[in-house]
């Protein structure tokens, strides 16, 4: 155990610095493809009315994260020091600048423009329909409400 938790520290750090600009990048990318993972999970999980129907949406998108070795900077707030603690061959200004920074970066990004930016415009259309109807509005033209 304590030899994959330094290989995963390393992994996660060195690796990215030994690519230099390039590792970066590729630390963003996956994290912004991780969190639009985890984050529609969340959004199917609420598809379904039962418990099982629940587990059985977020089950795909979460399982598509680890399988892929997507970067979140939550579990990467324990890989990475547990590795460290280990031995490690990882300081603490290799962790922040070549893993958590650049994923909480990446994170924030596939949340917010990926899922949540969607849900956004997608609600923001759907409300402005139901409040047309409710102060007596002529209804919009080319929108539709869900559900209706």
């Amino acid at each position: 155990m304590a030899r994959q938790l330094v290989a995963v520290a390393q992994a996660k750090t060195l690796a990215y610095a030994k690519l230099g600009g390039h590792g970066m990048v590729m630390a963003v990318a996956k994290a912004v493809l991780c969190n639009w993972m985890v984050t529609l999970g969340v959004v199917m999980a609420m598809t379904s009315q039962s418990t099982s129907g629940k587990i059985a949406a977020m089950w795909l998108p979460i399982l598509t994260f680890f399988a892929q070795g997507f970067e979140h900077s939550v579990v990467n707030m324990f890989a990475i020091p547990a590795g460290m603690m280990m031995g490690a061959e990882v300081s603490v200004r290799d962790w922040w600048l070549w893993n958590q920074i650049p994923v909480t970066l990446g994170n924030i990004v596939g949340g917010m423009l990926l899922t949540g930016l969607a849900l956004q415009v997608t609600y923001r259309k759907r409300v402005a329909a139901v409040g047309a109807e409710a102060t007596g509005a002529a209804p919009m033209t080319g929108e539709m409400v869900a559900g209706r």
